[in-house]
């Protein structure tokens, strides 16, 4: 700060001003300046990422603990938008996030259970938490956050008409989701596998993605 360093320089010339006093002055060091705190909000996790490995898995996995990320309810207003906007489009997939979000969790619940490695099931504003005492890893997927912030696409569908009867056709297309084990100190991404936006919530299906990789790579298996 400039003022305590003005008055330090003052009093050190009124000392070197007084007969006698022949000491060489000493050099005033710099104050560091304090270094910013990582950001470990859960938003900040998500997008952390250092680099992207493809088709594999950490090879210490076996010997690390994991992380689970389970749903959380959504906060809403009392009513929806009025209208037919984009607001309204997102109020009513968050409130569809309220009413399935309970039974993902659950699949989640069931399916950890065959991991054969140490693991622990969480939410997301509780991994910094995990992180600091010991979890290398975690699960997810790039649309985990999708409902709540607006960039759900799922699967959509088009009708192209080609200007003759009956020569019209319905295109579906849908938004592919990477899944992949993050580790958390560097970000980087093992993204093993990939499914479809619409099953976001079908935690049964990932987690056994995962198992099934986890068998393939380190021949790993719990038993029921």
């Amino acid at each position: 700060m400039k003022k305590p360093f003005t008055l330090i320089c003052t009093c050190a010339a009124i000392a070197l001003a007084l007969p006698g006093f022949s000491q060489a002055p000493a050099m005033l060091q710099p104050v560091p300046m304090p270094t910013a705190s990582p950001d470990t909000s859960p938003g900040a996790i998500l997008k952390k990422s250092n680099g992207v490995i493809k088709k594999k898995l950490p090879d210490d996995l076996p010997q690390e603990k994991l992380l689970f990320v389970k749903y959380q309810p959504l906060t809403l207003p009392p009513e929806g938008p009025k209208g037919w906007g984009i607001q309204r489009r997102n109020y009513f997939l968050k409130k569809k996030h309220n009413d399935v979000f309970p039974e993902a969790n659950k699949q989640l619940q069931e399916a950890a259970k065959l991991y054969p490695y140490a693991h622990r099931i969480t939410t997301l504003d509780s991994v910094a938490y995990y992180q600091e005492h010991g979890y290398k890893y975690m699960l997810m997927q790039s649309s985990f956050n999708s409902v709540a912030d607006g960039t759900f696409q799922g699967t959509t569908g088009n009708t192209i008409g080609t200007g003759s009867p009956g020569g019209s056709t319905r295109v579906m297309t849908t938004t592919s989701v990477d899944l992949y084990v993050q580790e958390l100190n560097s970000g980087d991404k093992y993204v093993f596998d990939d499914f479809s936006e619409t099953f976001i919530y079908y935690y049964k299906g990932q987690v056994g993605m995962l198992l099934k990789k986890v068998d393939k790579q380190f021949n790993a298996k719990k038993k029921s």
